[in-house]
């Protein structure tokens, strides 16, 4: 997105208004028709269901049985098409209103900002007689004295422009207001949602949740690390793929986040740890969440934990010593350590451990590869946690290729 200049006088980004307002106004005009003619076609259903159309015979029988209720359902759509309907005239109406007016002030506030810093000078005036600056009365002070006031004229008409902007794209902003206050009206106690709806949203809720727990987790795995807050990110990871899964099949998410997902916890474009010179793959499957490795180091950790909990103490005292141990135990090379972790994902001991009786060029390959993962991916995980706080769109949603190849 790209704006005229720096934020309104009431502190919004200048951009345009989106919407074709023609088809927003037909289309409106469809649903009342439609609304319409359901509540017509309904009195019809019930005259036939009552038999006020005096017709007889088995086949007219038969049909007031097919009919039933429906009648009442389709009334029921008639009485909510019918008044959206207007609502989205008067709003599309709105809109065709203000929305050019709003597109002629973008552009008047790019073209004057385009001009405001392409001037020389300043908007604050600049001093004289001070160091570097020109002595008073000097053809230089005045020289600067005139690019000041140029300077703070063409800001000052940006600013005009903006503020004209501002109070069109309240009009509009207004007219958004009333329609979705006014449809909500309508659908006010007539829409509920069914179960697997109620389910949809709580999926959503929880996925947002992980995101953020999952974001908490790996900036502590940065800092302190150890196999508990490595076990406890690939169960989330897992859940979140879960939850994926389930999305994708209600419809709620599509083919490239189901494969976003799916690359998170899966090992692809990396040769996998070494031990002992052999390559364990399966250690690294879902991040480790269904190998017995992940588990037993995180057991030991707890343990240790445990250990250090009852040395100091227990109590208040315990708890501040199980901490230290659980820092320090983590971090034994210290600041290294932790820029280890920053730039590749992994701390120097994983690092040790891949070479620890490996000979040979594969396993230098895998080591390299494993270096150049984390060097290559761990960059785009920072990317989509400060997506979380910017709302911006994650390099890995913009080129998939990507998260696949690291």
């Amino acid at each position: 997105m790209v704006y005229a200049g720096p934020q309104s006088p009431k502190g919004r980004w200048i951009e345009y208004v989106e919407g074709d307002a023609g088809s927003i106004v037909e289309r409106g005009e469809r649903i009342e028709q439609l609304g319409q003619s359901m509540i017509a076609s309904a009195d019809t259903l019930e005259q036939v269901k009552d038999g006020a159309d005096g017709q007889r015979g088995l086949a007219v029988e038969k049909l007031r049985e097919v009919v039933g209720a429906t009648y009442g359902l389709l009334r029921e759509a008639g009485e909510l098409y019918e008044p959206t309907g207007p609502v989205l005239i008067a709003y599309g109406e709105a809109l065709a209103d203000v929305q050019p007016k709003i597109t002629v002030h973008v552009d008047e506030c790019a073209a004057l900002w385009a001009t405001f810093q392409s001037l020389p000078g300043s908007v604050e005036p600049r001093g004289t007689g001070g160091w570097f600056e020109p002595e008073a009365d000097s053809p230089e002070a005045q020289q600067q004295a005139e690019e000041d006031a140029a300077k703070l004229a063409a800001y000052e008409a940006w600013e005009a422009e903006a503020g004209r902007w501002d109070a069109d794209y309240d009009t509009w902003e207004d007219a958004f207001d009333t329609a979705a206050k006014d449809i909500g009206e309508v659908l006010e106690g007539k829409v509920k949602d069914g179960f697997w709806d109620n389910v949809d949203g709580f999926v959503a809720g929880l996925q947002k949740a992980l995101a953020w727990a999952g974001l908490v987790v790996g900036v502590l795995a940065i800092i302190v690390g150890g196999p508990i807050l490595a076990l406890i990110g690939a169960v989330i990871g897992v859940i979140a793929l879960a939850l994926t899964i389930y999305q994708k099949m209600r419809g709620d998410a599509g083919w490239m986040q189901l494969g976003l997902a799916i690359v998170g916890v899966l090992p692809f474009g990396k040769l996998g740890k070494i031990a002992g010179g052999k390559f364990s793959f399966a250690d690294d499957m879902f991040g480790g969440a269904f190998g017995k490795t992940a588990w037993s180091a995180a057991g030991s950790q707890a343990r240790e934990l445990g250990f250090a909990y009852l040395f100091h103490g227990r109590g208040a005292s315990g708890v501040l010593g199980g901490l230290r141990q659980f820092v320090t135990g983590n971090n034994p090379n210290g600041i290294g350590d932790v820029m280890a972790r920053l730039l590749t994902g992994r701390d120097i001991a994983a690092y040790e451990k891949m070479s620890d009786g490996a000979t040979g060029i594969l396993p230098a390959l895998a080591t390299a590869s494993d270096l150049m993962h984390g060097l290559m991916g761990v960059p785009l995980k920072y990317d989509g946690w400060i997506s979380m706080f910017s709302g911006h769109e994650t390099i890995k949603k913009r080129f998939p290729a990507f998260d696949i190849l690291w």
